[in-house]
């Protein structure tokens, strides 16, 4: 029988322990960079939803969009306090967007304020009516908003001051001395304006087009919502001029209070108006 014997040194000994230390610091880091304090809280996963725990309409309704965005649905009680496996899922996920499904009376204020104690770095907000039937359609408006387009037909303008005659082409207008057009336009209540953009033709490049999209106060005077502009005059042929740009406070359609119309300048001995048209979104996106 052979015997196999050796022998340490402390110093040997001591590398030995020092490596080991250093392995495990590095492990735990890689398995666990929250707790390594290398991410700051909040920046796991996008969005959680929390609906009510013991009545189940709110949560099934939530499904289809949850799904959508990839997002856990986690049930809670009215009141705190927060369940112990609740919690511990909602720090694991670390959302850095919380949006509670229902009204105070299914998931308390008491309950939002335990959750943004919680979750410090979560933006928490809430979507909730005045029953379950409201809080659906408020979420589903919410979650799958429309975008659509409303255009002007080149017969729908008319003359500005001073009067000019305006000439109608198929699709496309202009004037036939100085002046400018002017075309009411419809926009769905509550729409959220996105953009204003306008095909236009130029033949002789001797003026630059500025198409507008104007909020009509009933009681009082038009206010510029957008302004697509070419910037400098046209060179001769078709351009397409854009803006994205709404200005503040003008975003959401209201026809309770105002009327919209679009105004153009520059129109008149040669541009012709072809297109104009406005981009809108019905419901406005969570995710």
């Amino acid at each position: 029988m052979s015997t196999f014997t050796f022998s340490v040194r402390r110093r040997d000994l001591a590398w030995a322990v020092a490596l080991v230390v250093l392995l495990s610091a590095i492990w735990v880091a890689r398995g666990d960079p929250a707790q390594a304090g290398i991410d700051p809280p909040g920046t796991g996963i996008a969005v959680v939803y929390v609906a009510y725990s013991n009545n189940f309409p709110d949560a099934l309704g939530v499904g289809p969009g949850a799904g959508a965005n990839a997002a856990p649905i986690i049930i809670v009680p009215t009141n705190p306090p927060l369940p112990a496996a609740s919690q511990a899922e909602l720090i694991r996920l670390d959302p850095r967007a919380v949006i509670i499904i229902g009204g105070t009376g299914v998931i308390s204020q008491t309950m939002q304020d335990a959750l943004e104690g919680l979750l410090p770095n979560a933006a928490v907000s809430r979507i909730g009516g005045a029953n379950r039937y409201e809080t659906n359609a408020m979420y589903s408006e919410a979650t799958f908003p429309i975008e659509g387009w409303a255009s002007i037909p080149a017969a729908a303008f008319t003359a500005g001051y001073p009067a000019s005659e305006v000439v109608g082409i198929g699709s496309a207008a202009f004037n036939t001395t100085s002046g400018y057009l002017l075309a009411p336009i419809q926009l769905p209540h509550g729409a959220e304006i996105l953009e204003l953009k306008a095909d236009v033709y130029d033949g002789d490049s001797t003026a630059g087009i500025v198409v507008s999209l104007i909020r009509v106060d009933n009681t009082g005077g038009p206010l510029d919502a957008a302004v697509a502009s070419s910037g400098v005059d046209l060179a001769p042929g078709y351009t397409t001029v854009s803006d994205t740009t709404i200005a503040a406070g003008f975003e959401i359609v209201d026809n309770e209070n105002y009327s919209y119309r679009v105004q153009v300048f520059g129109a008149d001995n040669g541009p012709v108006i072809i297109n104009v048209k406005v981009r809108y979104r019905l419901g406005v996106s969570t995710g």
